[in-house]
């Protein structure tokens, strides 16, 4: 059995042969296919001469499959970029879920509860109506919801024939209005921006998808023939996202239909293969069980945009700063009407969760500390299907491959943690108690002076010549998983609302 230190040494010595994977992938998609080759070869040819048994074996084994895989995709014959992109999308999501599949549970204990989309409507006509439509050549149910408190109707296309379920914003707003949820909750889900939608195997069901209005990067593939409810529970963020609408009725689990009813909501997140390659938002720490950064994250969103009332917070999560996350969530609420005010609540749930210095008297001050600590968070980066979606996912995909190599070996985390009594005790956080500061309504100087800073200081770090490893693992201190990987590529796609 390795001791520490070499296994150590060996997730050094795998992270430096990935590391150049993100970098190849910066270059045109004809070149993929080869450059990745070349680097399987090197990969392979250094992990032969590694003394390692084990180590040769589990990472042979994805060598191998992935050369597997290169032979295929190399006979067929993309036209053009996207197409290769396209192809390059599948091949890593494949092996992703391929990977990932040896740590995911067997069982899923979440009761799948349903409620037929005909039981619904009768039960409140005066929120849903439904009406047929064959949109693109797609026979549909199209589910007419009501806004709360005006007389506006918002449409959800339903394909009857195909196995497609809307999740996301859609989703929540019906069963808010099936749970008679607050109505600060339900005017929150209106309205949409868009439709994202989880879809069985089969090219059939993605078509369907994408002919009633889901963009392809709103599409998440089940990797499974059928739609499998417990599953999907399992890889959502939070319990409020725990439901889906399909052209047959509303799923949803029980700690969803209690967080609509309630407005409390909490992490809900186990890894799933389908959706490994994409984080983890839990993490385990001297037996406690806490939210990782971007968990949290996902929690003071919710609340600050009014989707839940409140979640639970552990002090020993103080122990672990949000990092980019902050700057993340103040860059998507940039374009929104009340911006200032997400600010302002943004920075009172923060303080109550211990995560602003004594000396930040408002969110700017957050915010410029933050990037001062994190200059590489580029706030002009937009990731855009398919290309840009295709590097974004090969520098996840390393550190996917990582983080299971950790789990694999059982590799020490090297965390020390001094506790103090009442550190895990939760205590709930919301915005009970907060006031705008009309004063501090006017930021659009205020924000574009520190865009104008940021901007400068992620100039200054994108000169450096750094290696690509030190691109891939140097940067961030949420170091979380202890893996040396921080929070440096939260991304926006496009202007969508995730």
């Amino acid at each position: 059995m390795p001791n520490a230190e070499q296994l150590l040494q060996s997730r050094e010595f795998v992270r430096h042969q990935i590391a150049e994977f993100p970098q190849l992938m910066e270059s045109e998609p004809e070149t993929w296919w080869w450059s990745t080759a070349r680097l399987l070869i090197d990969f392979k040819q250094q992990l032969e001469k590694y003394p390692d048994p084990d180590l040769r074996e589990y990472f042979g084994t994805q060598i191998e499959y992935l050369k597997d895989q290169l032979r295929i995709a190399s006979k067929l014959t993309p036209s053009g970029r996207d197409d290769f992109a396209s192809l390059a999308d599948h091949l890593i999501m494949n092996f992703s879920m391929e990977i990932a599949s040896r740590f995911e549970q067997k069982e899923f204990p979440v009761k799948t509860l349903f409620l037929p989309l005909k039981e619904m409507v009768r039960n409140q006509p005066d929120r849903f109506q439904t009406e047929y439509e064959n949109i693109n050549g797609e026979d549909c149910i199209i589910l007419k919801v009501k806004h709360p408190t005006n007389d506006n109707w918002l449409k959800i296309p339903l394909p009857v024939n195909r196995k497609v379920w809307h999740k996301g914003g859609p989703a929540r707003a019906v069963l808010d209005i099936v749970a008679k949820a607050p109505l600060s909750m339900q005017e929150s889900e209106f309205p949409w921006n868009d439709f994202d939608a989880i879809v069985a195997n089969k090219k059939k069901n993605k078509k369907a998808a994408i002919s009633i209005g889901v963009d392809a990067d709103g599409i998440e593939q089940m990797g499974e023939d059928n739609l499998n409810f417990p599953r999907y529970c399992a890889g959502r963020d939070t319990t409020q996202n725990q439901v889906c609408l399909g052209a047959e009725g509303l799923y949803f689990s029980q700690e969803a239909m209690t967080t609509a009813i309630t407005g409390h909501t909490r992490i809900e997140n186990e890894y799933v293969a389908n959706k490994a390659i994409y984080g983890f938002d839990k993490m385990t720490i001297q037996g406690e069980s806490l939210a990782k950064p971007r968990g949290l994250m996902r929690l003071i969103k919710a609340v600050v945009e009014g989707k839940a009332l409140s979640f639970d917070y552990i002090p020993l999560n103080s122990r672990f700063d949000l990092g980019t996350n902050v700057i993340f969530l103040a860059k998507r609420w940039s374009k929104k009407e009340n911006f200032a005010e997400y600010l302002q609540r943004s920075f009172y749930l923060l303080q109550q969760m211990g995560q602003t210095r004594p000396e930040e008297k408002d969110i700017f001050d957050t915010l410029e500390r933050t990037h001062q600590e994190n200059a590489y968070f580029d706030f002009d980066s937009e990731v855009r299907f398919p290309i840009e979606v295709v590097r974004w996912k090969a520098r996840k995909l390393i550190k996917q491959v990582d983080r299971e190599m950790g789990w694999q070996f059982r590799i020490p985390t090297g965390m020390e943690i001094e506790r103090v009594p009442g550190d895990n005790r939760p205590k709930k956080i919301s915005l009970i108690g907060f006031k705008p500061d009309l004063k501090q309504f006017e930021v659009t100087d205020k924000w574009n002076q520190f865009l104008e800073r940021s901007r400068k200081r992620t100039r200054e770090y994108k000169a450096q010549d750094l290696t690509a490893y030190e691109k891939a693992f140097m940067r961030g201190k949420t170091d979380t998983d202890g893996l040396g990987i921080g929070d440096d590529d939260l991304v926006s796609f496009g202007n969508e609302e995730r």
